[in-house]
């Protein structure tokens, strides 16, 4: 009989080592998530306003270049099947709410042209204000849970903005 070696510390014997693509990429992609995540999660709890913090998340998006373009032709096409369902005349402006839940409170003014706004409330006690003032802007905000508030005011050209509130 042939004795195996024994690690010391653990008086456990060695298993052999298997290397293999999947378990590389396994290895290499934890601690990438790990960091990712990491980063996520140090951005978020800077963007966060106050009112949201006693209560809730607020994850807000203000991009450019082409994921603006992208959340822009999203709120567009979103746009354009809402008045395909509901048939109405094409307007100059787009805004659309959807509310499910009791006590959500929402204003949304435009003025301009070509600017899409969308609010969505699940939940209750919500409340929102957007303003789009200007050329197409486009703005969306998803609010869910209880007791999150939002203002938001665009004045310009082309700005985006997408916002998701939960609360609690």
């Amino acid at each position: 009989m042939t004795k195996r070696a024994r690690c010391l510390a653990t008086n456990h014997s060695p298993q052999p080592i298997r290397s293999s693509k999947r378990s590389l990429s396994r290895a290499m992609a934890r601690p990438v998530t790990r960091a990712i995540l990491a980063v996520l999660l140090a951005l978020c709890t800077l963007e966060v306003p106050t009112p949201a913090s006693a209560g809730g998340v607020t994850l807000m998006l203000t991009s450019n270049g082409g994921s603006a373009d992208l959340i822009q032709q999203g709120l567009r096409i979103y746009s354009a099947i809402e008045e395909q369902k509901n048939k109405k005349k094409k307007r100059r402006n787009h805004a659309h709410v959807d509310q499910k839940g009791r006590d959500n409170a929402t204003a949304l003014s435009q003025k301009g042209r070509d600017n899409h706004g969308l609010i969505v409330q699940r939940g209750r006690d919500h409340r929102a204000t957007v303003v789009q003032e200007g050329e197409d802007n486009a703005f969306g905000l998803f609010q869910f849970g209880r007791n999150s508030s939002l203002d938001v005011v665009q004045d310009g050209r082309g700005q985006v903005g997408l916002v998701v509130q939960g609360g609690w």
